[in-house]
């Protein structure tokens, strides 16, 4: 910590908050905090500025990699402070933070060493968020429909698992496995239930922190197959239960519609499996896409865990009644 430029590595912290602002502000116009100035350029910036303020120390690469760290976590912190991000949307782009800002800090501190002596005209590295913000207005967020499938053994015959399906009640936190998702701060399921309206049949669901939502059935297979697609509305995530960012059926993403298929594999022995299909729609696609299907896949086999779990414990229950 000797020799730092105490004004350039305090003001880099700040500067990064307040570019959270300032496109959190200018979200009309581009995307904001979901936009490249922000995502990719500004900790990118940030780095270089924390490297920048420890100029006289001659950084080793180490040093560039990971010294911006401190100062990038403390930009979220701030930016968690002051409420401008929530802690899914903290937990998510951490890891890409701390890549571009370990990015800038190589940049920065290898461009010290070319330019020894000239290094006043490195400064000009904080306007790179607001140049790139001009630059990207006209350009369109990145669209991808996603598919996920995943399939679990369960020792239960078709109906007692389809049974459960369309009437999960009462779901309690200790039925859950754990789960990235919901460690991040992802409302777990308390409710989920299949009703017959004028209108079909519809799945009525709740989460904690009083999300709900319904999803319309499509097609049905009884005790072999369902799908239904999901319909979202503004009252689906009050406000606190999701970050604006990640909320289903907002702009940046989407979860289309679900598929259970259950198969028969031998007597008291089914598959069951989930197929999701759901959008994805940002401006750093090649980062979102895989942290996407990462915690889309782990809730999905949440999901399977609980149908397994209560499948299996009504089997076994039967099975001793059956036996008296």
């Amino acid at each position: 910590m000797k020799n730092l430029d105490w004004l350039w590595l305090i003001g880099g912290v700040i500067y990064g908050v307040l570019l959270r602002y300032t496109f959190g502000k200018f979200s009309h116009a581009v995307d904001g905090p979901m936009s490249l100035a922000f995502l990719i350029a500004t900790p990118v910036t940030v780095g270089a500025i924390t490297i920048f303020s420890a100029r006289k120390n001659n950084p080793s690469g180490l040093y560039m990699t990971f010294f911006p760290w401190i100062t990038t976590a403390l930009m979220l912190l701030g930016c968690a402070i002051t409420m401008m991000e929530g802690a899914i949307c903290i937990a998510i782009l951490s890891p890409l933070f701390l890549i571009c800002s370990s990015i800038g800090g190589l940049i920065m501190g290898y461009s010290l060493r070319a330019l020894k002596g000239n290094e006043n005209n490195l400064k000009a590295i904080v306007v790179l968020p607001l140049l790139i913000m001009l630059g990207e207005s006209n350009i369109p967020l990145q669209e991808r429909n996603m598919e996920i499938r995943q399939a679990i053994t369960v020792n239960a015959e078709p109906k007692i698992i389809w049974n459960q399906i369309i009437t999960a009640k009462q779901i309690r936190a200790d039925e859950l496995p754990f789960s990235i998702t919901h460690l991040i701060g992802v409302p777990k399921p308390v409710e989920g239930i299949n009703i017959e309206t004028e209108n079909g049949e519809v799945r009525f669901s709740k989460w904690e922190k009083g999300v709900n939502f319904q999803a319309k059935v499509m097609s049905k297979h009884e005790y072999k197959s369902i799908t239904w697609h999901y319909i979202f509305n503004q009252d689906s995530f009050p406000a606190g239960s999701m970050d604006d960012h990640v909320a289903i059926g907002g702009k940046y993403f989407d979860l289309n519609d679900t598929t259970f298929n259950l198969i028969p594999i031998d007597a008291g022995k089914t598959q069951l499996e989930i197929i999701a299909h759901f959008r994805v729609n940002s401006a750093v696609n090649f980062y979102a896409l895989p942290v996407s299907e990462l915690l889309g896949s782990d809730f999905i086999n949440t999901i399977l865990t609980l149908y397994k779990n209560r499948s299996e414990n009504e089997n076994m229950e039967n099975n001793k009644i059956a036996a008296r």
